[in-house]
């Protein structure tokens, strides 16, 4: 009878340390600073890299700087983060800080993770990032990430949308940014080209297609 608790013990525990949950009274976060991160799949890949071993609830990666912020629920995570990323061929760990760790904060990491800069965090709601298997821990920063969102900008949304015209594009965040802001930037020439009327409304100035810029051109001349 022994031997069958001790063995319960030891399939049991993985499936127990797989549940994970958010929450602000209880996590810390970290500010890390390392190498090899300087684009956006690799930014990506050591931050999956982190979570899928337990490691860490969250983090986020910016590869535009090659730091990022790590939110951990039991500090001695922190030394297996490091070790982790040092043992990952291409990265490095250089450094570490505590940071303060708040609504606002984590937002701002969650947005950022999901593709969008901080200027369009008004104009979008949070996507929701999957984490690995653990659909709960998804699930629960997913929440946790709209209710902080509906407090800053939910208001300042409703307002903005209905102040713009009916066809105006949304900018749509599928995690590749560079491709979304081009994606957006075609459409809104799109909405200009095809609803004229709305442009001048919304903007003041009338829609011009080239060949119309062109022979505006030459009268200026």
């Amino acid at each position: 009878m022994k031997y069958l608790a001790i063995l319960f013990v030891i399939v049991v525990s993985p499936s127990l340390s797989q549940a994970q949950i958010f929450d602000f009274w209880n996590n810390k976060a970290y500010k890390i600073t390392i190498k090899g991160a300087d684009d956006v799949t690799k930014a990506d890949v050591i931050s999956r890299e982190i979570e899928s071993k337990q490691l860490v609830v969250f983090s986020y990666i910016d590869p535009k700087t090659n730091s990022g912020y790590i939110v951990v629920n039991n500090f001695s995570k922190v030394k297996e983060v490091e070790n982790k990323i040092n043992n990952t061929s291409g990265y490095s760990f250089i450094n570490v800080n505590e940071i303060e760790f708040n609504k606002e904060i984590f937002l701002e990491l969650y947005m950022k993770r999901g593709g969008f800069e901080k200027s369009q965090f008004s104009n979008n709601k949070p996507k929701e990032i999957l984490m690995g298997e653990n659909k709960d821990l998804t699930t629960n920063l997913y929440s946790k990430a709209l209710e902080v969102w509906e407090n800053y900008y939910s208001k300042a949304f409703d307002e903005k949308r209905n102040d713009l015209p009916e066809h105006y594009p949304v900018f749509i965040n599928t995690g590749n940014p560079e491709n979304d802001s081009r994606t957006y930037e075609q459409a809104k020439q799109e909405w200009l080209k095809n609803y004229p009327e709305e442009s001048q409304y919304s903007t003041g100035i009338p829609y011009q297609d080239d060949k119309a810029k062109k022979a505006r051109s030459s009268e200026n001349k």
